[in-house]
């Protein structure tokens, strides 16, 4: 189970460390499509990773998310305002629906219809060379349930894995999905057979360098690929893991005064 909110960091969001990080630069492409009467142009975005021992930054052009694992703390940050939010990776389903149901009862009942279920593993093996690395593959599919709005999207993803990473990769990667299992398993709701389903990915091994994803929803099919153009270990310039200069904290305020976050 802790690999597939692995692959969703991935695919999807301060000091610097003794010895070297892992860096990933991955090139991110979304097919046009059109949902709901509305068409999307095809878009095409280099995002850039940093895996620490504890800590993980992505880099894209809109946005960066920044998470320190020991202070259980994801920092948000959006590049257009120069703003950044700070959300605690401790705050629970059950804190979520209470502070929700006193503020606005239909968005706590939104929430907590908020399912993952019918998902389905299969560890086929699929060969194939993507750039210098040999891969294999694994796929799965689920459906994430929001019946309060009748959303009821379907994905099927696609991951390539390779072992050709020369360097110990696995103490990087274990501490990300750790703390983004305990953080996902705290707030979205997973149906126990997809649980049994999901922790099949557990034997997936390798370093992740592909994927590919399809949501169907509302007719429509979007349809998005990942590749990583590089992979390397190497030391994190400083300031990787924190909030750029210059930037403001921002407070989500709420009706009767009450501030979040």
């Amino acid at each position: 189970m802790k690999k597939l909110f692995l692959v969703l960091t991935l695919v999807l969001f301060v000091s610097s460390f003794l010895g070297a990080d892992i860096y990933v630069k991955n090139m991110e492409r979304i097919e046009a499509f059109e949902l709901m009467g509305k068409k999307q142009s095809e878009k095409v975005e280099i995002k850039e990773q940093w895996l620490g021992k504890n800590k993980f930054a992505q880099f894209g052009k809109e946005y960066n998310i920044v998470v320190d694992y020991n202070k259980e703390k994801i920092y948000f940050i959006i590049h257009k305002l120069k703003d950044y939010y700070v959300f605690p990776a401790s705050f629970n389903r059950e804190e979520l629906l209470e502070l929700l149901l006193g503020l606005n009862p239909k968005a706590a009942e939104v929430v907590e219809s908020i399912k993952v279920t019918d998902a389905k593993v299969n560890l086929s093996g699929e060969k194939k060379k993507i750039a210098n690395w040999d891969c294999f593959s694994s796929e799965f599919e689920m459906v994430f349930a929001i019946p309060a709005l009748g959303i009821m999207p379907k994905y099927k993803i696609k991951l390539w894995t390779t072992k050709d990473i020369p360097f110990n990769y696995k103490s990087y990667t274990e501490g990300l999905s750790e703390f983004f299992g305990k953080f996902i398993l705290g707030i979205i709701n997973v149906d126990e057979n997809s649980i049994k389903e999901l922790e099949k990915l557990d034997k997936m091994d390798g370093f992740q360098v592909a994927a590919e994803i399809t949501i169907n929803i509302f007719g429509s099919e979007i349809k998005i690929e990942s590749q990583s153009l590089e992979i390397a270990e190497k030391p994190a310039p400083p300031g990787t893991y924190s909030v750029p200069k210059g930037y403001t904290k921002k407070t989500i305020h709420l009706p009767g005064g009450l501030d979040l976050f």
